[in-house]
């Protein structure tokens, strides 16, 4: 049996990212472990996903480093779903998530998008019932 696990996020810090995505999105640090030479692997994920974690990567390269918040380009990079989009929408937003749009009604159900400490953007999205 095949299935993915997970995807990595470029980052410029390892303890910022840490602390925005556990402090503001209510994510869990799952593994952080030393490598050597600055380098370490870090897992985080949301509390009630087990089976799928973001690998926080240190972007080294040039290119690596100027794609930074823009890993899907100017587009919408991660899809995070949730089963109330209005109260996500209110929590992150007083931990101090900038949104870019507030809880609207799609036909595939209510999506908000907000933006990662990197400028990263993602999509709150409750389907529709």
């Amino acid at each position: 049996m095949n299935h993915i696990k997970n995807a990595t996020l470029l980052v410029l810090n390892y303890d910022d990212t840490i602390a925005f995505y556990t402090q503001k999105l209510n994510f869990i640090l799952v593994e952080d472990v030393q490598l050597g030479d600055g380098k370490r692997w870090v897992t985080i994920q949301a509390k009630d996903q087990p089976n799928f974690a973001l690998v926080v990567t240190l972007a080294n390269t040039d290119l690596q480093k100027a794609t930074v918040g823009k890993q899907a380009g100017d587009g919408v990079a991660f899809f995070m779903q949730t089963n109330d989009s209005n109260r996500d929408y209110v929590t992150f937003s007083k931990n101090g998530v900038q949104f870019l749009q507030k809880p609207t009604k799609q036909p595939y159900g209510t999506v908000a998008i907000f933006k990662d400490l990197y400028g990263n953007k993602w999509d709150l999205i409750e389907p529709a019932k």
